[in-house]
């Protein structure tokens, strides 16, 4: 390998069939901050040419190399047939099959010329590819005017590899910046070679990192709404802040604005706050004239004002402390009915929030919304919290009515779990709180007042035998008032009032398994256990009728019942699956004799059984009344789930009255799918709910969703929901979905009583998404 060396004369030649290796050093220094700058060694970069044939001319400092050149420093790599390179200015000019490499970017083209010092020159014939989106940037004449900038006159943008991909768009003036994002003029999406889309402006991202800029926007066409365009707008406001603008255009209701702002704290707290607004331009007052803007479970929405905010946050304290906020307020009692989808819906935001905060959102019809605010602790045996709640009745608020929804301001648990007293046999546990209520409107039985309520227990758990586990327990309860407001039956004008009762439980289990070998492909093993208990709980009764009422502590029913139950475990145990080892493996790699193998274990199966005999007549304080109070037994109820394949799940939950000799509540899940992506999953809900002991209200459901994989590109989907009651349809979608290696498209239909819809998701890999979910 012979170096390319400086000589006396002007021109010297000389050639190998081996690759020449040049060094070259030269000062190359990224700027960390400009005061910092002139303080800092400079360091020098190696650059590496090796070609089949080079030559070199001192008095230009001007190298030139022939045939697989390669030229590499730092991160960069050139690649080319012929290059000539400057050793003073760094411009390099590079001709026949270029490729350059700088960092994240990959450059292809005919020819190039570029100052490898600034990184900068012109690109012509070229493809830019950005790799983490796949894209690809094609143009005749690139300017590439930084270390990650680009730009050029005329250029087409794709995501499909090859010379006729599938989409491209066309667009001029376009300005790209590596880790940010593409700006472009006059952009025309082809299919092929038909035009399909123009816009005036587009921006696109060439990042890996989040930075400002537009979002793709949804699409969407119903009957309430008509044509629907929304536009997100991406905010990076600083490295742990960011925000999303909205603008949503309704084609018959008229334009809503939204805010999504997201937040992340140096300890580890987080929160996120969204806000809609918009003016309507319908409203439903009754008339016929505004009968397709109604919901029948609502009332008349008269308001054009509607609104929307919701936020949660989480903050961690000193002292282990920690603290949490819940707020959801909306305008009317319509709103999250008419806006369930999209960006700013209601299912995505119920979505977002429980799965970033664990914690989700009243359903969409709850007309009464919950709001918190909770600051806790929790040591290792013991909790704290204290919780300021607001339940917001829409409907009460939007018509002026009076509202006597109960808010607790505020209450405070102590709580500790159960833990053993020194070293004697006995373990105690402890529920304790307070609660300040409170009513904006209040009657003679709805009023405000407070309630402190003490519940240890004590236990003593113990072996009864051999083969049995005995634990008696022992719970005192003490419960305190006070409301001034209260009319007592009594004649007590002074506010307060108690309650002692006391409680006495019994439990007696016991466990029995064995193990069977199958030895198949199922399972080596399998467990059966099998757990019957018998649970006896008792609580004396008690005249609490001239007592304050504000929730189900302030009434507890008598008990004197015995509950037995039946439950069942099966578990699977196999081997693990092992590679086959090598037949050039030593010995040594081999597993040593009397170690333990590596299994998998898999519960397949749970069920329990269990019922509750009641030895006298059962006392009832709320509306539930679930039984007769001259009956003796309760429903037999049965819950369990089944899962002996990955391909097939099963969960089945039913509740029998052997009076009614009838099932009063039953509840069956059902999902079947196999590896090459089909699924169907059904569920099937009946209950029979006692509202009065001689009254049955009963309700029945049926939900389906099916998706197919009709060929590797295209799969489909229906979703079907019933009240098979009242014999209407819920909600039903179809789709398909159509997917290439650049591109899908999503297509969906809904059809719900009170509207229906169509959307679409145009899917440009690299781009992002156009439509709407």
């Amino acid at each position: 390998m012979a170096p390319l060396l400086p000589r006396k004369s002007k021109y010297r030649n000389r050639s190998t069939s081996l690759a020449i290796l040049l060094l070259i050093a030269f000062i190359s220094l990224w700027p960390v901050s400009a005061a910092a700058l002139s303080e800092m060694p400079t360091k020098e970069t190696s650059w590496h040419i090796s070609a089949l044939k080079g030559t070199q001319d001192q008095e230009r400092d001007l190298y030139v190399a022939e045939g697989e050149v390669v030229i590499t420093g730092g991160n960069t790599r050139l690649e080319a047939d012929y290059v000539e390179f400057n050793n003073t200015t760094k411009d390099a000019q590079a001709r026949g099959h270029v490729l350059l490499i700088s960092g994240e970017d990959t450059v292809t083209c005919e020819s190039m010329n570029l100052n490898l010092a600034t990184e900068t020159g012109t690109i012509y014939d070229g493809t830019v590819f950005i790799q983490e989106n796949n894209f690809y940037i094609r143009g005749d004449k690139i300017t590439k005017t930084g270390k990650d900038t680009y730009q050029a006159g005329k250029a087409s943008l794709t995501s499909c590899s090859g010379d006729a991909p599938d989409w491209k768009i066309s667009v001029r003036d376009v300005k790209v910046t590596m880790e940010g994002y593409g700006f472009a003029k006059h952009a025309t999406v082809w299919a092929k070679k038909m035009p399909t889309l123009y816009s005036p402006f587009l921006a696109f991202p060439a990042k890996t990192k989040r930075q400002t800029g537009l979002l793709a926007p949804q699409y969407s066409i119903s009957d309430r709404k008509g044509f629907q365009f929304t536009q997100p707008l991406f905010l990076a406001l600083s490295r742990n802040t960011d925000a999303t603008l909205y603008a949503d255009y309704l084609e018959k209701r008229g334009i809503k604005l939204g805010a999504e702002y997201r937040y992340l704290l140096a300890n580890g707290s987080k929160g996120t706050a969204f806000l809609d607004f918009m003016d309507d331009r319908k409203i439903d007052d009754g008339t016929e004239d505004t009968e397709d803007y109604r919901y029948s479970s609502t009332p008349d929405r008269t308001n054009t004002d509607r609104y929307w905010f919701r936020m949660k946050h989480d903050q961690n304290l000193p002292g282990q402390w920690k603290a949490k906020l819940d707020l959801d307020i909306v305008s009317d009692a319509d709103y999250l009915r008419e806006f369930k989808d999209g960006y700013t819906g209601f299912t995505q935001t119920r979505d977002y929030f429980d799965s970033t905060f664990g914690r989700s959102v009243d359903d969409y019809d709850d007309t009464i919304r919950a709001n918190q605010f909770n600051l806790n602790k929790t040591w290792s045996a013991y909790s704290l919290n204290m919780d300021v709640d607001w339940y917001d009745n829409v409907i009460a608020r939007r018509d002026h009515s009076d509202d006597t929804t109960l808010q607790t301001l505020p209450a405070v648990a102590f709580n500790s779990i159960r833990q053993r007293i020194n070293h004697t046999p006995l373990y105690v546990d402890l529920d304790s709180e307070f609660r300040s209520f409170y009513r904006k409107d209040t009657t003679a039985a709805k009023t405000n007042g407070q309630r402190t309520d003490l519940h240890p227990t004590l236990y003593l758990p113990m072996r009864a035998g051999q083969y049995f586990s005995l634990e008696p327990s022992v719970g005192v309860r003490q419960t305190l008032w006070y409301s001034d407001e209260y009319e007592y039956a009594s004649g007590n004008d002074e506010g307060f009032n108690h309650r002692e009762l006391y409680d006495l439980n019994l439990k007696l289990s016991t466990e029995v398994s064995r193990v069977f070998s199958p030895a198949n492909g199922f399972a080596d093993k399998i467990k059966h256990e099998i757990t019957p208990a018998l649970e006896y709980h008792y609580i004396p009764d008690r005249d609490q009728d001239d007592l304050p009422f504000f929730d189900d502590t302030d009434r507890i029913a008598r008990r004197n019942d015995l509950t037995w139950s039946m439950t069942n475990r099966f578990v699977t145990r196999k081997r693990k699956p092992t590679r086959a080892k090598p037949e050039s493996a030593p010995l040594a790699a081999t597993k040593p004799e009397g170690t333990e193998e590596e299994y998998v274990y898999h519960e397949f199966a749970w069920i329990k059984l269990f019922q509750t005999c009641y030895f006298e007549d059962q006392t009832h304080y709320d509306e539930d009344v679930r039984f007769d109070s001259s009956q003796s037994f309760s429903d037999i109820s049965l819950e369990s789930e089944f899962s002996p394949y990955s391909w097939l799940s099963l969960e089945l939950d039913a509740d029998w009255s052997p009076y009614e000799n009838h099932f009063m509540e039953q509840s069956t899940g059902l999902t079947l799918r196999d590896t090459r992506g089909d699924s169907i999953q059904g569920w099937y809900r009946y209950k029979r709910e006692r509202t009065e002991p001689l009254k049955v209200d009963p309700s029945e459901t049926f939900y389906v969703r099916l998706d197919t994989t009709l060929t590797s590109r295209l799969s489909a989907f229906f979703t079907y929901e019933e009240d098979l009651f009242k014999k209407e349809r819920v909600e039903a979608v179809t789709g398909i979905q159509y997917r290439k290696d650049c591109w899908s498209l999503l297509l969906a239909y809904k059809d719900e009583p009170d509207d229906r819809s169509f959307g679409f998701i145009i899917t440009l890999y690299g781009i992002g998404e156009f439509g709407r979910k």
